[in-house]
């Protein structure tokens, strides 16, 4: 059934920018489609439905321990927690490893392995060399734009790194309202941060304020809580971001290590948008679940930037981080694939069972994303990356959560169990069974075609071998294109499922982000001690 309130003239605007192609109709339920019914969504566009009623999921026990009722007091303790011991890693540049029978935080030295060492320098010399990652301030073609009816938004908010991140999670989300639905994304523009945007766009404090302040969606279910822990969250990345820019002439080849709690608190606050996961336990939501899909988030960018951040001066990477390379201070193919498969073990309910909630959709966006974004280049880095990449998918596939697949301190311990059989696909690697009978049932012309866009096509350009830069932002401003046309027709559940499915295809199915992450090793350098954002540029 379609959602039945109908927005009001008041929701056409927020601080003079047009809503009109924000207020669509979406279907209450995902019809049909031949793969697992999905248990009780809320309204799109949820107004004062009471809280309640969405069911508290098994397993993920230390991040319901960590996140306690998911409270705004809760988010608070533990991005102070995370601040405190980024700060105490930084301290411990240096400084010889204190004696412990836990190991403190600390910033460790790394290195590649022999065998990959010298797999980088043939293939550098080879010609395949990973540019440095992109500023991410391209804006939004028009025709996005004009599918969203987003030409007169914040230039900040209409980059593809915006509008295909924080945008579209918001977008796939849903909210009390249209013009809280407008005024949530603009909280989020707090993760762009990390970005440089500020260096950039000068309005985007005083947007962010407007935001913050929004007193009508500060009257919505959760709207409070998700801005008083935006501005936590802000507290976190505005002190990291110090701390790298006083040391980054020092972090070349070096990364932190990390015990599996500390690890999952720091990659919580470094997920940079605390504000969804409040806003989502507020409403009712599981807090151990939300917890975990946050602290999934980073890995799930990380993925791709292994390489890339042991040359810059990033030391937050949850794959490198892990025991399993920081105590040896070598990065080895051997620990690279057991961390890969651990973190492909803990989404793999998410994408596949929990896809209809909240944050799981935001975390269904970050394949798209990372193609999309004019700057991860996911897909040259798949490319460059593929011949490592396995070719086989798992079988069975496999899930386990955080505190399984990691020790107490933060090694992997190679468990995991087999996908319930209801939830996993028969492993096709363009095309599995659950998507050929969804697509059998829905609107499959347009919803075919971004299945093309994000999976089948990018399958394609990385095995046959050959970079070809128009091909890639042929495919990106397609997938753009077509996700911005879902969105206006009100395809939001069936846009929202079909993601989490590509998802799990690129991490267990087809194996791209393996690929990505090989791919990521052959960074050219070019940001060794210099940060990976904008820093007071001009666009170009």
């Amino acid at each position: 059934m379609s959602d039945p309130r109908p927005q009001d003239a008041e929701d056409s605007t927020w601080g003079g920018c047009s809503l009109h192609g924000l207020n669509i109709k979406v279907k209450g339920h995902l019809p049909g489609g031949g793969v697992p019914p999905a248990p009780r969504m809320s309204p799109y566009f949820w107004g004062e439905d009471p809280v309640g009623g969405f069911p508290l999921q098994t397993g993920y026990s230390e991040a319901r321990a960590l996140i306690g009722k998911g409270a705004v007091a809760d988010f608070r303790r533990l991005s102070r927690q995370a601040e405190d011991m980024v700060a105490e890693l930084f301290a411990s540049i240096g400084k010889e490893a204190p004696k412990a029978a836990r190991p403190r935080p600390r910033v460790v030295q790394l290195r590649l392995s022999p065998e990959l060492a010298l797999w980088k320098s043939t293939q550098h010399a080879m010609g395949n060399v990973l540019p440095p990652k992109g500023k991410g301030l391209n804006q939004a073609s028009p025709e996005v734009l004009a599918a969203l009816g987003a030409a007169d938004w914040p230039e900040a908010m209409t980059t593809n790194d915006a509008l295909f991140g924080c945008g579209i999670a918001n977008l796939l989300i849903g909210a009390a309202d249209v013009r809280t639905l407008f005024s949530n994304y603009v909280t989020d523009m707090v993760f762009y941060y990390e970005h440089g945007y500020d260096h950039v766009f000068p309005s985007l404090h005083r947007l962010l304020h407007d935001g913050l302040v929004d007193d009508r969606a500060l009257r919505t279910l959760g709207g409070q809580e998700r801005r008083e822990v935006v501005a936590v969250g802000a507290s976190y990345i505005q002190a990291k971001i110090a701390l790298e820019e006083a040391h980054r002439t020092r972090l070349k080849d070096y990364s932190s290590h990390l015990d599996r709690q500390a690890a999952q608190v720091i990659l919580l606050a470094d997920s940079s948008i605390l504000g969804m996961g409040a806003e989502a336990t507020a409403r009712g939501f599981d807090p151990g679940a939300v917890m975990s899909d946050l602290v999934f988030s980073k890995p799930a960018t990380d993925v791709v930037d292994v390489g890339s951040d042991l040359v810059n001066s990033e030391v937050i990477n949850s794959f490198l981080n892990v025991a399993d390379i920081a105590v040896s201070g070598v990065v080895s193919e051997t620990a690279l694939r057991a961390i890969y498969d651990a973190y492909a073990a803990t989404c793999a309910r998410m994408f596949t069972q929990r896809w209809h909630e909240p944050l799981v959709r935001m975390c269904a966006t970050g394949t798209t994303w990372h193609i999309q974004n004019d700057r991860h280049m996911f897909l040259r880095r798949a490319l460059l990356g593929w011949p490592k990449a396995r070719k086989s998918p798992a079988r069975p596939q496999r899930e386990g959560d955080f505190d399984e697949v990691f020790d107490a301190d933060f090694r992997t311990t190679g468990f995991s169990r087999p996908l319930d059989p209801e939830y996993a696909c028969d492993g096709g690697e363009e095309t599995c069974n659950h998507v050929r009978r969804f697509l059998g049932r829905q609107d499959r012309d347009l919803l075919g075609a971004l299945w093309w866009s994000v999976v089948t096509g990018p399958l394609e350009y990385v095995r046959q071998g050959k970079v070809d830069e128009q091909r890639e932002q042929h495919l990106a401003e397609l997938s753009r294109l077509q996700m911005a046309q879902l969105f206006s027709k009100g395809l939001v559940h069936e846009m929202a499922w079909l993601l989490a499915h590509a998802c799990h295809h690129a991490w267990q199915v087809n194996y791209l982000y393996e690929a990505a992450m090989f791919g990521s090793l052959l960074d050219g350098g070019t940001l060794i001690a210099r940060l990976d954002r904008a820093e007071d540029e001009t666009r170009t």
